[in-house]
């Protein structure tokens, strides 16, 4: 049974955006309605372009979408209306990261969202009048909620993908200037994201989810049962195409035209002889301890599941960090890689707070001033270059200005080299 609810979840979601509805208009009613009733004069807002002037252009409110319409955005102050009898009716919104609020006069304005995310980008900018933002700060990004963006980026560094709270998840990649918000849409890593904490801690067995790349967008191949498809690596929606799905009983998942082999992380898992796989050795690890647990309780016995069932990152792969056989740790890539020698021993603070993000970060990189690691490979609080230092956050993000005297730093300690 929770086999069945897994595929039906996944299949829903891959397909339900691609499947459109509508109502079917007769042939040349348009033109007819246009030339008989004329539309009427969609507001400017879409086609001037200043700051006083914004809108969307949408489907008009009309049968078979006849006109052109243009919904208004209502910038700072800009008369509103709340709703309600008597109140007006709303022609427009309120533009993004604004709503509508009661003024003490009576009427209703738009007024900026009191966020988080809007007060650190308050904070930012009253920090920037004074001089006290670092050349490597980014001033933080908000959605039209209000709410942090989809992605977090530290200049010459990387992006790594985040919760609408601000909170890091899986994905990152090489920043590589203005355009990322739009190529790396973290979707895939939201959604994960979303499953493993509103889904899974309330079922006994890991919930499906469709595979991500490592920037947090969705792998091009998804698959339901032995069937895989070709899909958008921002939506996630299905392709068409006799090209872009295979039935695994026949056929693996190289003949399918958006295959990349540089996205295929365990290749070996792709080669053989029919029936193939799409599958990984941390997926392979969940399907058999699932099963003794489903023998455990046909047997009679109450198998405790929740310590015992492994957990798999959104791409497949075990995680970034790999435990030896003697108990140390070490950070790992995406393929289970050591990266150079980054290690922790058991029993030591740096076990215990190991988190490889630093290790990880310099592994992708493209440029070649890399950040300083600890041994562990965390970032080291104090980074340095080109003659000045600065702090940096647990993700690598810098916090005030810089120094050229380390001891002038907010985060300055005598062992500040031996993190």
């Amino acid at each position: 049974m929770a086999e069945l609810n897994i595929f039906v979840f996944i299949l829903l979601y891959l397909i339900n955006s691609a499947v459109g509805s509508g109502i079917l208009c007769e042939i040349g009613f348009c033109q007819k309605f246009v030339n008989d009733g004329g539309c009427s004069q969609p507001a400017a807002d879409c086609s001037i372009n200043n700051a006083t002037h914004t809108g969307m252009w949408l489907p008009s409110p009309t049968l078979c979408n006849c006109c052109e319409y243009c919904l208004p955005f209502y910038g700072r102050e800009q008369p509103c209306s709340l709703g309600g009898t008597g109140t007006g009716t709303n022609i427009g919104r309120c533009t993004d990261g604004y709503t509508c609020e009661r003024h003490e006069d009576g009427g209703s304005y738009c007024q900026r969202m009191d966020t988080e995310c809007h007060r650190a980008q308050d904070s930012y900018d009253q920090r920037s009048a004074l001089g006290q933002v670092g050349v490597l700060e980014e001033r933080p990004l908000c959605d039209g909620k209000g709410q942090y963006a989809h992605i977090s980026c530290t200049p010459t560094q990387t992006c790594f993908c985040q919760t609408e709270h601000g909170e890091r998840i899986f994905g990152e990649a090489p920043n590589l200037g203005a355009g990322m918000p739009e190529k790396m849409r973290c979707g895939c890593s939201m959604l994960y994201h979303k499953i493993t904490t509103t889904i899974s801690p309330g079922v006994p067995e890991p919930v499906t989810t469709p595979r991500c790349t490592s920037d947090g967008n969705f792998h091009p191949i998804q698959c339901v049962g032995n069937t895989c498809y070709c899909v958008d690596i921002i939506t996630g929606r299905f392709l068409d195409g006799a090209e872009r799905s295979v039935n695994l009983t026949e056929e693996p998942i190289t003949k399918m035209v958006c295959y990349d082999r540089d996205l295929d992380n365990y290749p070996e898992q792709s080669e053989g002889d029919p029936p193939y796989k799409f599958t990984t050795s941390c997926y392979e690890n969940i399907v058999e301890v699932s099963s003794w647990i489903q023998q455990s309780i046909e047997d009679g016995y109450n198998m405790e599941y929740h310590n015992s069932l492994p957990e798999c990152l959104p791409d497949g792969s075990s995680g970034r960090i790999a435990l030896l056989g003697n108990g140390t740790k070490i950070c790992v890539d995406e393929r289970g890689q050591p990266i150079k020698d980054y290690s922790a021993a058991p029993g030591t603070p740096e076990f215990d707070n190991m988190d490889c993000k630093c290790a990880l970060t310099s592994h992708i990189m493209t440029s070649n001033e890399l950040p300083v690691c600890c041994r562990n490979g965390n970032f080291r609080r104090i980074q340095c270059r080109r003659g000045v230092c600065w702090c940096v956050d647990a993700e690598g993000r810098q916090q005030g200005g810089e120094s050229e005297s380390i001891m002038t730093l907010a985060c300055f300690n005598v062992a500040w080299r031996d993190c």
